[in-house]
């Protein structure tokens, strides 16, 4: 009897400790993984459900508002689903034999807990063949297409992530050769641990290969009885008997979207209708009213500057049947925000001060959405623009013919535009005393603007890249039609071109950190006439929020022209460009992200003046703020290398050495 209840005292002595400390709730104070050579613990403690609690900083926001965090507690339940989710990741990626244990260890006087993962990861598989199955009915003169698709290198690791790519653009490929109801059916992994190899076998369902029947219209809304069913039938260019085509259908629906005309359309195949090997296509719509008048807040970084002010536009859409749409738009904004005054508020548009940088723009538009019964956007502009640059102004009037191509998925170049321009530039110094002497000139020309943009994401890219190229040539027309007519021609000719490159590479596979770098390369060749005679608005500018960040916007060149010489052929602006930039980007969960960056640039009135001595370099860091639509950026920029000022460092102003600057977007 006594030695059962010495057994008893005992075992609740034990118990009730226990008891007590499971009732406790502990902080998970630290994950972590060893044995994790080929992938970092930030992406394997992403993947799993227990998770570090925050540091104080975050605990403390979460506690008197709803930023922040929330501390996270240990929870035992939680590690069997952790390994779980481990095991399932490593064998997506190549890692068939790896195994995962776990151990934990608790602080009881501080009231916390350590989660420990030891990872054994095994031999690693190489991607073997590659086979498809299923398509004994896909045209054959189109197979190669298929082959293409399926290319992976055998050397790199087995990836799930990547045969589901590869899955969904055969799957694609098929609704755009008339597969309309494919399927995928399932894949067959044949893990050879052998050789350490992974043979693929992917199943298909391909079914009929539909053609078009026809195309239904159906809208409704205010605007609905203006525009002709028939017109939107010629918009979609889709014609019947031709095979079904995923691809033309997206486009077609962005055409319609595009004229304006609707707040909701939906383009789409209507399967319960098949009929034998054809396939009905419906349109559903919601066109509103024909006019549209509204305000906008002006935000944006276009000329390298944070642009705020505001814009009223109205459109008359469908104007003259054809889906045309006419806009008139005002246009008004500030760049040097900080030095704006109600006192100056409508400076702008007068000669009253040298101090504010900013713009005043009326502008006509004409758009149609075909030209000469092709699917090219047509745009006819005319524009009148004031701008305001410290101590010179710029007045222009000017007329564009705009054509941009619309350009199938699958191409190396995704964006083409044309245009044909005509421009009248005055520019004018802003000295009263003296008169503001001016001077005029007149250029016309064609340009073209190519874009060939692969990144993985408009908002935060991190991986890929964007290649921009831009020419330009002035008054070669004006000048053939004046020597035809046998008359002299004094006008300036020029031929420009601009390549700027930006590429991105991820350093880690959560994609939350990238190394990005962008190189701009330009040059304007004169061809008659000299440097003098081309007008301020045709030439090169460095610094600004999306250029050299140590310097504000257009500081390079330096302004040669002032009010102590009067001589407006000597306005800022360069013939030559050169710069660059290498950023360090890292983003905090879905909101956050900062930035680190050096650029490099200036801009030259010739090349036989470059001097690499004269390339001015900044150095800064930045914060970012991620929305649905872009980043909003904070970036400190500092004049670390300053060609024109050799004053070491330490013996200027700090204000002399920063610039700060807001963007919409990333830099580049």
């Amino acid at each position: 009897m006594i030695r059962l209840l010495l057994i008893s005292f005992f075992t609740l002595i034990y118990i009730l400790p226990l008891k007590a400390q499971s009732e406790t709730e502990f902080e998970l104070a630290g994950i972590e993984f060893k044995g994790n050579s080929s992938f970092p613990t930030q992406v394997l403690s992403g993947l799993i459900i227990s998770k570090e609690t925050p540091n104080w900083f975050f605990k403390f926001l979460r506690k008197y508002s709803s930023f922040g965090a929330p501390p996270s507690y240990f929870d035992t339940s939680y590690i069997d689903d952790d390994i779980v989710i481990l095991k399932g990741f490593y064998n997506a990626n190549g890692f068939f034999e790896s195994s995962i244990t776990s151990s934990y260890s608790i602080d009881s006087a501080e009231q916390t807990a350590n989660l420990r993962f030891d990872i054994n990861e095994g031999p690693e598989a190489k991607f073997g063949k590659f086979e498809y199955f299923g398509f004994d009915v896909y045209p054959a003169e189109y197979r190669w297409q298929v082959d293409e698709k399926i290319k992976i290198d055998s050397s790199s690791r087995y990836s799930e992530s990547q045969v589901l790519t590869v899955i969904n653009d055969l799957n694609y490929l098929l609704k755009t050769k008339g597969f309309l109801l494919s399927a995928y059916d399932s894949t067959i992994v044949v893990r050879d641990t052998i050789h350490d190899r992974a043979d693929i076998k992917v199943y298909f369902t391909l079914g009929k290969q539909y053609r078009i029947k026809d195309v239904a219209v159906s809208t409704q809304g205010d605007g609905a009885d203006a525009v002709d069913p028939e017109l939107i039938k010629d918009l979609i260019a889709i014609k019947p008997y031709e095979y079904y085509d995923a691809g033309k259908i997206t486009q077609s629906q962005v055409r319609l979207f595009r004229t304006g005309l609707f707040s909701y359309v939906r383009l789409f195949p209507e399967t319960d209708s098949l009929e034998n090997d054809l396939v009905p296509l419906k349109v559903e719509g919601s066109i509103g009213s024909m006019n549209e008048l509204a305000p906008e807040l002006i935000m944006n970084n276009e000329q390298s500057s944070f642009n705020l002010g505001g814009a009223i536009e109205y459109k008359r859409k469908n104007l003259f049947g054809g889906a045309r749409k006419l806009t008139l738009r005002g246009t008004a904004f500030y760049q040097d925000v900080l030095n704006l005054n109600f006192k100056r508020i409508f400076s702008i548009i007068t000669l009253d001060d040298t101090i504010t940088y900013g713009q005043a723009e009326f502008k006509t538009q004409l758009e149609q959405p075909y030209f000469l019964g092709e699917p090219i956007f047509g745009s006819l502009e005319f524009t009148a623009t004031l701008a305001k640059f410290g101590f010179y102004k710029i007045t222009k009037y000017s007329g564009r013919l705009i054509f941009d191509y619309e350009l199938p998925k699958f191409t190396f170049v995704n964006y083409l535009r044309t245009f044909y321009a005509v421009e009248n530039v005055i520019a004018t110094i802003i000295a009263p005393s003296f008169g503001n002497p001016s001077a005029s000139s007149i250029s016309a020309g064609f340009g073209a603007n190519v874009i060939a943009s692969h990144s993985d994401d408009i908002i935060f890219p991190t991986e890929g890249s964007v290649l921009d190229i831009y020419v330009e040539e002035g008054n070669t027309l004006p000048y053939l039609i004046s020597k035809t007519l046998g008359n002299d021609f004094k006008s300036v000719i020029f031929m420009k071109g601009q390549v700027t490159n930006s590429f991105y590479i991820p350093l880690s596979i959560a994609r939350d950190m990238t190394f990005a770098a962008k190189t701009s390369l330009g040059y304007i060749q004169i061809l008659n006439g000299s440097v003098a005679d081309l007008q301020n608005t045709k030439k090169f500018f460095v610094g600004g929020s999306n250029s050299l960040r140590g310097w504000a916007a257009r500081a390079f060149p330096p302004p040669q022209g002032s009010t102590q010489n009067l001589d407006v052929s000597q306005l800022p602006g360069g013939t030559v460009l050169l710069e660059g930039s290498f950023e360090f980007r890292m983003r905090f969960g879905k909101f956050l992200g900062m930035a680190v960056f050096t650029d490099w640039g200036n801009t030259w009135e010739d090349p036989s003046i470059i001097k690499i001595q004269e390339i001015a370099v900044a150095t800064g860091f930045g914060f970012r703020f991620y929305t649905p639509f872009a980043a909003v950026r904070l970036d400190f920029g500092f004049k670390t290398y300053d060609p024109y000022d050799r004053t070491p460092l330490n013996e200027r102003r700090f204000l002399d050495v920063m610039q700060f600057h807001f963007g919409i977007g990333e830099a580049f």
